[in-house]
């Protein structure tokens, strides 16, 4: 099973829509004339929260059809060009990870933006991934965190704006199940809600369900453990202002005479 396959699964698509949730929110703020997306993941659906004047699409298979057939590490875009990168899942399944992130640093404009999207290898997801004789999820080679990714963007004078986690699921297929549907018992048989066990563990659960979740969704922007991240930085500019050496002013003497122990004497 190839990434393409597996986001067509329900938890693929799951994930698909919080990334399209969290992309929008971070494009919204961030304006410009080019935008650039490396990597077909999610095809182009990230494209639409752009807000810029011209959006394009790389990826290195012809087959997925993208808008620009280029490899991640090897962008035959000019220098200074770009003024929002994308990079949803590219470090974690290309080989040269720091050559994908120099050839950002060469395209990307000064002060421009770049969002990373990757999966977090403290989380079940990065157990999952050691555990897993075949690439889990498909196409990773490796998993980067969001730790060591902020000290590679440092390496290259980029600041972090923010980063988020998100994506609490456990990482399986979920398959769909035939719902069934219990009548509900009748004002004739005899048993009370409030006295069936059944419903009463049932109600409590869903209460215990749902104080969680309110926990949860409180604690979501910390969250360590999380299968996914998204990161924002900024490509630093640092402007250089030439300072001119400061000479000594000679001194000068009345009349051009210069002391002398004997004129002091």
């Amino acid at each position: 099973m190839n990434y393409t396959d597996w986001l067509e699964t329900a938890t693929g698509r799951n994930l698909l829509r919080q990334e399209s949730i969290r992309v929008r929110l971070a494009l919204e703020s961030i304006f410009g004339d080019q935008f650039l997306q490396v990597g077909v993941w999610g095809g182009g659906e990230f494209r639409q929260f752009a807000r810029t004047k011209r959006t394009t699409v790389a990826g290195d298979n012809i087959a997925d059809g993208p808008d620009l057939v280029t490899a991640p590490n090897c962008l035959g875009i000019a220098n200074d060009s770009i003024d929002v990168v994308l990079l949803p899942h590219v470090l974690e399944a290309h080989e040269d990870p720091h050559g994908v992130l120099r050839e950002l640093d060469r395209v990307l404009r000064a002060d421009g933006h770049v969002v990373i999207l990757g999966f977090n290898p403290v989380s079940l997801w990065g157990l999952r991934h050691l555990l897993s004789r075949r690439r889990f999820p498909p196409g990773c080679r490796r998993l980067i965190s969001e730790y060591r990714l902020r000290d590679w963007l440092g390496l290259l004078d980029f600041s972090v704006d923010h980063s988020s986690f998100h994506y609490f699921r456990v990482p399986f297929l979920r398959r769909s199940r035939g719902a069934k549907n219990p009548g509900k018992p009748g004002p004739d048989t005899g048993t009370k809600l409030r006295r069936d066990p059944a419903r009463r563990a049932n109600r409590f659960l869903r209460a215990m369900r749902l104080s969680l979740a309110a926990a949860l969704q409180a604690w979501r922007r910390h969250a360590p453990f999380a299968g996914c991240y998204m990161l924002v930085a900024r490509k630093s500019l640092y402007t250089l202002t030439p300072i001119r050496p400061t000479w000594a002013p000679q001194r000068r003497f009345v009349s051009g005479l210069n002391p002398t122990t004997r004129n002091v004497a």
